[in-house]
């Protein structure tokens, strides 16, 4: 069995292809890409517009201070009167809580006292 060489014996369509069909594609292709040219216009339009902005109901017209610690412009001038009232608190007697019953005392005092009584050592350690 001879293959037909091209040209010779070989047949042709002997008619062309239907020209409807691909222009009503490229019809609608084009109606399609005019429908969401015109979607994404108005979407941008849309968010062009200035937004409405609505006050903050947790926003005070004046103005507070945030809570301590805070910082501090001259914080080197407060240090001092810082340090000499953790001395006093630190080499005086008195009250922690009054309603609690509950004392201060030097912290001299205090170590002595904790050497005196010991400190707790853990059952089982040598």
């Amino acid at each position: 069995m001879a293959v037909p060489i091209h040209g010779q014996g070989s047949s042709h369509e002997a008619t062309d292809a239907d020209i409807r069909p691909i222009v009503w594609t490229g019809v609608g292709l084009a109606g399609v890409t005019l429908l969401l040219a015109m979607v994404v216009y108005f979407m941008f339009r849309s968010l062009d517009r200035p937004a409405i902005v609505y006050p903050n109901p947790m926003a005070q017209s004046e103005s507070q201070l945030p809570p301590r610690p805070r910082l501090e412009n001259h914080s080197g001038e407060e240090l001092p009167e810082l340090r000499s009232y953790e001395d006093h608190q630190l080499s005086t007697y008195g009250w922690a809580d009054q309603n609690e019953r509950r004392v201060r005392i030097p912290i001299e005092r205090a170590m002595e006292l904790q050497l005196q009584r010991g400190f707790p050592v853990r059952k089982g350690s040598q």
